[in-house]
């Protein structure tokens, strides 16, 4: 859209001295009529540009301007290019590319950008190229408003189809999840993307309906999957830190040199239970109640099939 252009255009030229009208077509991928045209535009508006010819020549706007108006400072965009990087690294879909080199292309090449005091590195996450191709694709379909239909299992274990208008992908401790509205269900729903069997884009398009994104889960009138439960854990060093990064809001106290007591809240379900099965030896629940009980059986059926 030509307003997103302009202010693309005044963002650009407030964090660089002079820009080329070929640099600034390939950019916004127009012709330099085009970008004249703009420039005219902004002209009329009195923002204050000029022009220089010549090899070296180019656009520019006023100094003054800069320093009373100025949006971005060079910094802010290096923090923003660190937030990009580390999304392209998730979804490596050409207009996230595109964005990323703007970003880049605003920052003063005439002397050395300013290193980020913080990067984000995805590049050791298991992302299957086949997991990749499903979070593009669903990506797209979001873009252009096309239903997809899912082949899923849910956490039960059955294989249905799902046809879903899908809203919005979440990615949240290392899984991608896509939300949308489930026209079986009539309602929405959160699929995990590594239960989706197989993906289908329809052609059929629809009218998108009202969506909030809220946190996890989330989606308006979505109820607990699973009881919580309070469970109080005795945890090693190396377990401390595997329950620090999982839960936002825990109590933890030291209890010797070696030792952490540790209250969190579990799904009284197979989920929660397979959590403090990846912690192995490292941590022991400490109440004996229902939660206790109910994992201990689970522990044997575990054990039952291999014997």
């Amino acid at each position: 859209m030509k307003i997103e252009r302009l202010i693309g255009i005044i963002m650009l030229l407030l964090q660089r001295e002079l820009v080329s009208a070929s640099e600034m077509a390939t950019m916004f991928e127009v012709s330099k009529r085009t970008i004249f045209r703009d420039i005219d535009t902004l002209m009329m508006a009195n923002i204050p540009i000029y022009t220089i010819a010549g090899t070296k020549g180019g656009i520019g706007i006023m100094p003054t301007y800069k320093v009373d108006k100025k949006l971005l400072t060079a910094e802010d965009l290096t923090a923003i290019i660190a937030s990009l990087d580390g999304m392209e690294q998730l979804l490596s879909s050409a207009e996230t590319k595109k964005t990323l080199q703007k970003m880049k292309n605003m920052l003063d090449h005439s002397s050395a950008p300013p290193k980020s005091s913080i990067s984000l590195d995805f590049s050791n996450l298991s992302m299957k190229k086949e997991l990749n191709a499903k979070v593009e694709s669903l990506y797209l379909a979001i873009k252009k408003h096309h239903l997809v239909e899912l082949s899923y299992i849910d956490r039960a274990g059955k294989q249905t189809i799902r046809r879903t208008e899908p809203y919005h992908l979440l990615f949240r401790n290392r899984s991608w999840y896509l939300q949308g509205y489930n026209l079986e269900r009539n309602d929405f729903r959160t699929f995990k993307m590594s239960r989706i069997v197989e993906l289908k884009t329809l052609e059929e398009t629809f009218e998108a309906r009202p969506f909030v994104v809220k946190p996890f889960g989330g989606i308006t009138n979505t109820k607990p999957i699973f009881l919580m439960h309070e469970v109080t854990l005795m945890v090693d060093k190396i377990a401390r830190e595997q329950i620090v990064e999982r839960f936002d809001t825990i109590e933890i106290t030291q209890q010797d040199e070696d030792h952490f007591l540790a209250k969190v809240s579990l799904p009284d379900h197979e989920a929660g239970y397979r959590f403090l099965l990846q912690l192995g030896t490292h941590v022991t629940i400490q109440n004996r109640d229902d939660f206790y009980d109910n994992f201990v059986e689970y522990l044997k059926e575990i054990q039952e099939k291999y014997i």
